[in-house]
């Protein structure tokens, strides 16, 4: 009934999932693209048979706000994912920052009963992500379209003023609004 981490979070499924694959995304990284990122990356576990991770390169000042992986491309848009930490503080292994999209394989749940807790004391999904990557493999798939942090205040108006600038029953009375508000 405690938050106990991302990982611990992914284990609570265990008995949902069961031993197939299975997608997890985090509601505040909202993905806007004509192919959803999740696709994208079940796309890419499907082609190699490999857990797979969202990812976007970052400002070298935010990577301490993220999970960060390294690796070497395969194809593009794809790495084979050699290093993964949670939010460095110093010395990030690249700028590549993971996304609130992840393709997991059920052997994830095993990992997880056995990483200790990490960062704040949590089970944190990236040290499960560590063990895979370095027992079987992990990918990582720089996604298409457009993110947004629903977790950031300021992400979360900029994603609700770039969905309703789409819809053409808000897009004119929003401009208008902006334009009102602006003076």
């Amino acid at each position: 009934q405690e938050p106990l981490g991302l990982g611990h979070a992914v284990l609570c499924a265990r008995d949902v999932v069961g031993d197939e694959p299975f997608v997890v995304m985090l509601g505040d990284d909202i993905i806007d693209a004509s192919v959803p990122g999740a696709k994208q990356l079940a796309d890419c576990y499907a082609r190699h048979g490999l857990g797979t991770v969202a990812l976007m390169e970052v400002p070298p000042e935010e990577t301490s706000m993220y999970g960060i992986a390294a690796g070497e491309e395969i194809e593009p848009r794809t790495i084979r994912i050699e290093r993964i930490v949670e939010k460095p503080k110093r010395d990030p292994p690249s700028n590549l920052a993971v996304i609130g999209r992840y393709v997991l394989p059920p052997r994830i749940f095993q990992v997880l009963d056995e990483v200790r807790p990490g960062v704040g004391g949590e089970i944190q999904l990236t040290d499960a992500l560590a063990v895979l990557a370095r027992e079987e493999g992990l990918l990582g798939y720089r996604f298409e379209g457009d993110r947004y942090d629903a977790g950031d205040r300021l992400g979360y108006l900029r994603a609700n003023l770039a969905f309703a600038l789409k819809r053409s029953d808000l897009a004119g009375p929003l401009r208008e609004l902006m334009k009102e508000m602006s003076r």
